[in-house]
């Protein structure tokens, strides 16, 4: 005679099988790796070698992550879109520095920062999104 189990039996298994899915997805979307062709990767995006050196400003979740950049003088940042789907952003001087026009999905632009200063900056199509380098 066959043995039926109650769905109670089988709860914290699939919650556990559920937990680690969910845990993996997670660590998957956010790592970055290096690629054997010289430039960084992430899930949505590669940073070109131009920006070798360079601190990188990754655009995605419509934020600049990370919202503060220290680099000393003489020094480069690099933004890259990593949006998952094509939304355009920009990197633009507070002050009118800098602008680096629409970045479509996976586009970059690489800034060098010649003196130290602090340096506002936002996206002129979402203007909520806002961050800072710091040049020391």
């Amino acid at each position: 005679m066959t043995q039926r189990l109650s769905s109670r039996t089988h709860a914290p298994v699939v919650v556990a099988a559920v937990l680690v899915v969910v845990s993996l997805g997670a660590v998957a979307c956010f790592s970055e790796r290096a690629t054997d062709s010289g430039s960084l990767a992430t899930t949505n995006c590669t940073v070109p070698t131009t920006a070798a050196g360079a601190a990188v400003v990754f655009i995605r979740a419509f934020t600049f992550d990370s919202p503060t950049v220290r680099v000393k003088a003489g020094n480069k940042v690099a933004w890259v879109n990593c949006e998952p789907t094509p939304i355009p952003h920009t990197s633009t001087s507070d002050g009118g520095a800098w602008d680096s026009g629409s970045l479509a999905q996976d586009a970059s632009f690489v800034r060098t920062f010649p003196s130290a200063g602090t340096f506002p900056y936002h996206c002129a199509i979402h203007p909520s999104m806002k961050a800072t380098v710091i040049v020391e």
